[in-house]
């Protein structure tokens, strides 16, 4: 329970960067998966599992009226969901296991972004009722209040989010893995699958010359931290 609390803490301070911050990308799956590797010392199912989350979303860009998932709760429950049973249960089967994380996480992902999504619509009826007081002290009170509140709620919504979902997924992985154990090498030829079809998905993304630069280089710097870890 230690775990899923720290977990849930780190989800609500990395939903600060992606949703009320400076958006430096440590919310993404694959920097969030090094913390959550870190603190469950499951390190290469963390990588593993965040990799092909990470290339999944990347592939779905938000245009034409789609939805973006909430990359921060999907990436820390999957990711962890996978790292906790290889945990607890000293299972072997690495890649079945994050495969089914994987599973959980993108599921995680599209409810996470449902709830952030009327969470953000209470948060901006509540932020438009900001009016000028009469002096600018009060004006300036006030305005620091609803700031601070507004990244409170965010991280507040996402944090809570993991707490709850993150037990759930832990559980449905585990008993995944264990009752479809026929399936575990089905299972990883998915988890090679879904990143390849993804990666192609991006490559049409960034297919002219200026993104595809931006593109490598980002994939350039991946390639190194994995290596790195």
């Amino acid at each position: 329970m230690s775990d899923v609390l720290l977990l849930s803490l780190i989800a609500g301070l990395l939903a600060l960067d992606d949703r009320a911050g400076w958006q430096s990308l440590l919310g993404e799956p694959v920097f969030a998966a090094v913390l959550v590797g870190a603190v469950t010392h499951q390190m290469s199912a963390a990588l593993m599992t965040g990799v092909v989350l990470q290339l999944v979303w990347f592939s779905i860009g938000a245009a034409r009226g789609t939805r973006r998932p909430n990359v921060v709760v999907g990436g820390v429950v999957g990711v962890a969901a996978a790292c906790l049973v290889l945990k607890n249960t000293g299972d072997t089967r690495t890649g079945f296991v994050a495969a089914t994380g994987a599973f959980t996480g993108l599921l995680a992902g599209e409810a996470g972004a449902v709830i952030s999504r009327h969470a953000g619509e209470l948060r901006e009826r509540w932020l438009v009722r900001f009016h000028l007081p009469g002096s600018p002290e009060a004006a300036s009170r006030d305005l620091a209040v609803r700031v601070v509140g507004s990244a409170l709620m965010v991280a507040g919504v996402n944090a809570l989010s993991v707490l709850v979902m993150l037990p759930v997924a832990a559980g449905l992985t585990d008993l995944l893995t264990g009752r479809l154990g026929g399936v575990a090498a089905g299972a990883e030829l998915w988890l090679r699958a879904v990143p390849a079809v993804a990666g192609v998905a991006i490559l049409f993304a960034f297919g002219n010359r200026t993104q595809g630069r931006y593109a490598a280089l980002g994939c350039l710097l991946t390639l190194g931290l994995v290596w790195l870890l």
